[in-house]
């Protein structure tokens, strides 16, 4: 995967997501995650295109947070993603 990084990240291991893409769920993995943004492996392969709006239940210490993004990057091993603001 891509490493296009501008700040701090925390590494994550098998950490399970799961993203709404078009009113579809998607599993994945996250890998890479920081306060901008993520980089998910995805468990299907998926033609995200750059700008594409989505939506990621993050699970951390037994609380859910729910972030919008935009796909920075796709390929077929996953996705980088930028973290929106509303």
């Amino acid at each position: 995967m891509k490493d296009i990084r501008k700040s701090a990240t925390t590494i994550c291991y098998n950490r399970n997501v799961t993203f709404l893409v078009d009113d579809t769920v998607y599993a994945g993995i996250i890998q890479i995650i920081g306060n901008y943004g993520t980089t998910i492996s995805a468990r299907n392969l998926l033609n995200l295109s750059k700008g594409k709006k989505i939506w990621i239940n993050i699970l951390f210490q037994k609380q859910k947070e729910v972030k919008s993004a935009e796909i920075v990057w796709s390929d077929e091993s996953g996705f980088g993603a930028k973290f929106l603001k509303y």
